[in-house]
C-alpha cells in the first residue's frame, strides 16, 4: 500500500478532507459559484420588504394623480400591500380570542 509522505501520520478521514479540500481549490469556476450565490443571496436578504415599496409606489404615484379616477387606481394596487401586516396581527388576534373563548367555554361545561 502506498503513502504519500504527509498522510502518514493522518487517519483516513483526516487525508480524505484535505485531498477534497485540494480538488475543490482547484476548481475556480466551483469557487466562482459559490461566491456568486453568496452574493445573490446577500441581495435578496437587502431587498427591501414588498409594504416598503408599495408605500414608495403610493408617494410617488401621488404626485401624478390628476382626477378621483386616477387617485382610486394608485390607491386600490398599493394599500392593500401596505395594511396587509396589520390585518394579518388583527386576524392572529381575533384567533387567539376566539380560541381562548372556547378553551373557557369547555371549562364552563366540564364544570356542569
Amino acid at each position: 500500500m502506498g503513502t504519500t509522505p504527509g498522510s502518514e501520520s493522518m487517519t483516513s478521514s483526516d487525508f480524505t478532507q484535505r485531498t477534497m479540500l485540494s480538488d475543490v481549490t482547484q476548481q475556480p469556476w466551483l469557487i466562482a459559484l459559490g461566491i456568486g450565490m453568496g452574493i445573490l443571496l446577500l441581495t435578496r436578504l437587502r431587498r427591501p420588504p414588498a409594504q416598503e415599496q408599495a408605500a414608495r409606489r403610493l408617494v410617488r404615484d401621488l404626485r401624478h394623480v390628476d382626477d378621483v379616477g386616477d387617485a382610486r387606481d394608485v390607491l386600490g394596487s398599493n394599500v392593500p400591500t401596505i395594511i396587509q401586516p396589520a390585518l394579518l396581527t388583527i386576524l392572529e388576534e381575533l384567533e387567539r380570542l376566539v380560541q381562548r373563548g372556547f378553551r373557557n367555554l369547555e371549562r364552563s361545561i366540564q364544570r356542569l
